[in-house]
């Protein structure tokens, strides 16, 4: 029978389990696969989620099931390690993987309604979709926040009535990064448009994770220097550690206690950039479109919540206004020197934000250049010092500078990141989103988005629903 997944006419008809087509590529790792420093900073249940819309071919079927599950194949050659399950280090928490070779899940399912219809007469975007994005994804099960034992890589491939597709493809984030992710779908769809003659796709071979092995390869003398560099950006909390908690999954409680948070998609115009990056330019040296951007993010939502909280007692206390953006180290430490690196190559960043420059629209240069500064925080050799100390302390114990709460927000760059031309199966996709889900319903997260048309920038934000209803992110012209 199918599983009924949602009210939208969604039904799950078959699963696939799909392995690697050359077994020895992951038996050459061995029955362990070590994971770096940065892949163990990152919770295991956190996965980085994409779902791709295609509209119909009026010439043939738009990305057959087969096709798909032998070019996933194909690409696990190259990408045996997700055949594997997550494993829990005893020592630091951190996690391995084991089990490889068990195998990735494609689910098949069909949707009862066109895009169109969806759309309304149009292309469907990100809330139009069944569940906004979340029912075109495999079925997550967070019960288990370790994630032990469970699928890391899977894609729903999700027929609609008029013929066109979503693929919802998901991948623990505790494996690899928004830019590794991209570059999977990359090489999927590289092979797939090639398995007429696969021979000819070239897919450059991956580095091993950086220093997944460096705390059972240098002296104790080595670890004594390496503990003792100052982190700029982490601290440890001796005797705080925890279980591994899910911060996105409501606590048990009455419904009417727990805040409602809601994503929205918030369009920024290519001139609109142009104007915040005019606006927030500072006397003296220089700001980019992200800090701009963020910047602006930063001033109104502060803004917007404290109109909020102000005029509402009774949610409590707004928090201090910091905020958190990660940072790819892929250049810093010349991860790809020895092959593509699909993991996690990102560091936290994060500062905490006087309310008077939040509150003040003329502020924004001052918020732009402390954004700017926030994202550049390491001096020469602080990338590599860093991770040999994430590699040398209790991983269960760092904490990095950002409070989060009802003040916080926290802002991913995806919007450099090669989204639709590498999403190319027959044709472009005409969308590439992250779908609104329980883990992405987090109150302040934003990721910046590509639109299909290359003009400007979408952003897409999660927040306490009352805050919605005094958000202003309007582009002001004045200065």
């Amino acid at each position: 029978m199918p599983e009924v997944t949602s009210p939208d006419g969604v039904q799950i008809v078959q699963r696939h389990n799909i392995t690697s087509s050359k077994p020895e590529s992951c038996s050459d790792l061995g029955p362990i696969f070590r994971l770096g420093p940065l892949d163990q900073l990152v919770l295991t249940f956190i996965p980085v989620a994409v779902v791709y819309i295609y509209t119909a071919s009026p010439s043939s079927t738009t990305i057959p099931i087969d096709k798909l599950c032998q070019a996933t194949s194909l690409v696990l050659n190259t990408y045996p390690h997700l055949t594997g399950r997550i494993g829990i280090n005893e020592d630091h928490g951190g996690a391995h993987i084991h089990s490889l070779g068990t195998g990735c899940e494609i689910l098949e399912a069909t949707c009862d309604k066109s895009i169109e219809d969806l759309g309304k007469g149009k292309v469907a975007g990100l809330m139009d979709l069944p569940g906004k994005g979340e029912d075109l994804m495999a079925p997550y099960d967070l019960k288990n926040v370790k994630m032990e034992d469970q699928v890391v890589f899977t894609i729903q491939h999700t027929r609609f009535a008029c013929g066109g597709v979503a693929l919802g493809i998901r991948i623990l984030h505790c494996l690899n990064d928004g830019a590794g992710f991209f570059h999977l779908v990359r090489d999927l769809t590289s092979i797939y448009r090639s398995l007429d003659n696969p021979e000819a796709v070239t897919i450059q071979a991956l580095a091993p994770p950086y220093l997944a092995n460096y705390e059972n390869e240098v002296s104790e003398e080595d670890k004594e220097r390496d503990r003792s560099y100052k982190s700029v950006l982490y601290h440890l909390e001796p005797d705080t550690a925890v279980e591994l908690a899910a911060p996105d999954i409501p606590a048990p409680g009455p419904a009417q206690e727990r805040p409602k948070i809601t994503g929205q998609v918030l369009h920024f115009s290519t001139s609109d950039l142009d104007t915040l990056k005019r606006l927030a330019a500072p006397e003296e040296g220089y700001t980019t479109t992200f800090d701009a951007l963020t910047a602006h993010l930063q001033q109104r939502i502060y803004q917007a919540r404290h109109r909020t909280y102000e005029s509402n007692p009774s949610l409590g206390t707004l928090g201090e206004p910091d905020l958190l953006c990660p940072i790819d180290l892929r250049s810093h430490l010349n991860l790809e020197k020895d092959g593509l690196y699909p993991y996690n190559a990102v560091l936290t960043t994060s500062a905490t934000f006087p309310p008077e420059i939040l509150t003040d629209n003329t502020k924004l240069p001052e918020v732009a250049s402390k954004v700017h500064k926030m994202v550049r925080p390491l001096g020469e050799g602080d990338a590599e010092a860093t991770v040999k100390w994430i590699s040398t302390v209790d991983r269960s114990k760092i904490r990095h500078g950002y409070k989060g709460g009802t003040g916080g927000v926290m802002v991913s760059q995806w919007n450099k990141m090669d989204m639709y031309d590498g999403g190319v199966f027959e044709t472009r996709p005409v969308l590439v989103a992250p779908p609104f889900t329980p883990i992405s319903l987090h109150d302040g997260l934003g990721y910046t988005i590509p639109t299909e048309s290359g003009d400007g920038i979408d952003v897409y934000l999660a927040l306490r629903e009352e805050v919605w209803a005094e958000l202003d992110v309007g582009v002001s012209q004045g200065k």
